[in-house]
């Protein structure tokens, strides 16, 4: 244990004494903060971007040759945000467009018919909707009038709104949606580039001859688990300073936001405790092989091939994870919830979207926890048989055979 405790000491050493590891921790929760943060100082109440004065209005053209509109006031009141002047032809329309004097134009050519006329065309243009339907109410309103109905009985009626509550008995999968999928990615970031740096770790000190003394001088279960232990430690402890830097700040900020983000920051603690159980001991699971696979390679640059079938186990399940966030209940998530190399994600999906009872929340845990264990002790053999073989890279197939046959 003495050994074990050294190893993990020295660990965390290299990466909390890492500037770069410090410096970018600091400089993403510092970004993350500034992100919630700096947009308050700008927001300055409820009041619309557009006012009704021609000076801050969006000023359109319009040309009614044919006396279609039959209030224009009305008409004009209908159409928020925009300042709207009545022209004599088509002509003057387009002339007030090129010239910018207005942002845009109409040419009305029937009672449901016009011309939308633009110098250019933008991304977000929202300007042709709300012309449409005062256009549409309008040509309703002269239709009634016609018929020698009320108009505004009509529109009374088609007015009302239908009110209803809405009963919710589970969960709202809509509202929980963009919290899971940061926690997921979080994680997804966690093992990659976590696991990355412990196979990378272990490979340098093979490639540099280290770990000959190392496996000779420390039981190889304390170096292995000393290196995954330490890279989850300071994985958690990043992770935990970028989240709660962003918890923090919108926490400070919530009113100013108008708790508008509060789908992506509240949380329950249901799912928080899902997420650092699951989390964890996913994370340790394929650090645990990722591991393995720096001790079976003799050069970094075959990190990548030789970790490539890891990657797909796991690309599948974050795939699995981004699926089952749209269909929490459905039988692949559940399947998939009780693989150790998959529940992870899925457990995390289905405590913060779906339906889960809590025998299946435990037996998940129970059959992850026992995979880490196994993992972690066929990963301490592997890695004091696989560092002490240099050449071309060892297929872990090849490595289990050779232990068994010992």
């Amino acid at each position: 244990m003495k050994q074990f405790w050294t190893v993990l000491k020295f660990e965390l050493g290299n990466y909390f004494k890492n500037r770069g590891f410090v410096t970018a921790t600091v400089l993403i929760a510092v970004i993350v903060a500034a992100v919630i943060i700096v947009p308050t100082m700008f927001m300055g109440g409820t009041e619309t971007a557009k006012t009704e004065e021609t000076g801050e209005a969006a000023v359109l053209a319009v040309a009614d040759e044919n006396g279609i509109i039959t209030d224009r006031e009305q008409f004009a009141a209908l159409m928020p945000g925009c300042s709207l002047e009545f022209m004599d032809s088509a002509e003057a329309v387009e002339e007030a467009v090129e010239s910018e004097e207005a942002e845009g134009g109409f040419l009305i050519t029937g009672a449901s018919s016009y011309t939308y006329v633009l110098q250019n065309r933008t991304m977000f243009e929202d300007k042709q909707a709300l012309f449409e339907q005062a256009l549409s109410w309008n040509y309703r309103n002269a239709a009634l009038q016609e018929q020698g109905i009320d108009s505004t009985v009509v529109e009374s009626i088609y007015a009302e709104p239908m009110q209803s509550e809405m009963m919710i008995l589970g969960k709202d999968s809509a509202q929980n949606y963009w919290y899971t999928y940061v926690l997921i990615f979080l994680l997804y970031f966690m093992i990659i580039f976590y696991g990355q740096m412990i196979a990378v770790s272990v490979t340098t000190e093979k490639s540099n001859r280290a770990i000959e003394i190392l496996v000779t001088s420390v039981n190889s279960n304390s170096l292995i688990f000393g290196k995954v232990l330490a890279g989850a430690i300071s994985g958690v402890v990043q992770a935990g300073i970028i989240l709660g830097s962003a918890l923090f700040s919108y926490q400070a900020c919530a009113d100013a936001w108008g708790h508008g983000l509060d789908f992506l920051f509240r949380i329950p603690t249901a799912v928080w405790i899902t997420f650092l159980f699951f989390g964890v001991m996913g994370y340790l699971l394929y650090a645990f092989v990722f591991g393995m696979v720096g001790a079976l390679v003799s050069k970094t640059e075959d990190i990548s091939k030789s970790s490539g079938t890891i990657m797909i186990i796991y690309m599948a399940s974050f795939f699995i994870a981004i699926y089952g966030m749209m269909m929490p209940d459905s039988m692949l998530v559940r399947v998939t919830s009780f693989i150790p190399f998959t529940s992870s994600n899925s457990m995390l999906i289905r405590v913060a979207m779906g339906a889960v009872a809590p025998w299946e929340i435990v037996a998940s845990a129970v059959l992850l926890g026992i995979s880490c264990i196994l993992v972690g002790m066929l990963a301490a053999k592997i890695f004091r048989f696989g560092t002490l073989m240099y050449g071309n890279p060892i297929k872990l197939s090849t490595a289990i055979k050779k232990i068994r046959e010992k």
